[in-house]
């Protein structure tokens, strides 16, 4: 770094003051911020939604009803109007497995812009996944392209 500023002194003595400021938050402060990027705020944040998705659709994959049910927002409607065992009921009944899956992106964090419509929740994330599903009725597989919706709730991300 003292080589640059040599450098530049010698080639700008009359503006030394103001190349050295400047090339001091090139090389001091840019490469500070772009560490911090991914790390930072948004990425802690991506983070902890791609978690909570990751878990949700594993308990989706294990077919673990008392892992999904904990993953599922407290305020959603499905939530608000069934409980543990009715839901548990219907995911057994129905003829669609999740095999497999692969979290593509998150994307859409966003604040909540209608607190009145959810009022517990803080955040809205979209998380966009492919899957491998499997129908025991017919025995067949197919794969699709599928954006799920998470929400943040005291803090904690649920699937919506």
């Amino acid at each position: 770094m003292e080589a640059v500023f040599a450098a530049m002194k010698r080639k700008c003595r009359r503006h030394a003051g103001p190349v050295l400021f400047v090339a001091l938050l090139v090389l001091v402060i840019l490469p500070a911020t772009a560490a911090a990027g991914p790390e930072g705020p948004s990425g802690r944040e991506e983070k902890a939604v791609e978690q909570a998705a990751r878990a949700y659709l594993e308990a989706e994959v294990r077919r673990d009803f008392a892992a999904v049910w904990s993953l599922l927002a407290p305020s959603s409607v499905y939530c608000q109007t069934h409980d543990f065992e009715a839901y548990r009921e219907d995911a057994r009944l129905s003829p669609v497995r999740v095999e497999r899956f692969e979290i593509l992106r998150v994307a859409g964090i966003r604040p909540n812009h209608d607190p009145e419509r959810f009022p517990k929740a803080e955040r809205f994330a979209d998380v966009e996944v492919d899957l491998v599903l499997y129908f025991t009725d017919t025995g067949t597989r197919t794969e699709v392209n599928h954006r799920f919706t998470f929400i943040r709730e005291g803090g904690r991300w649920y699937k919506g």
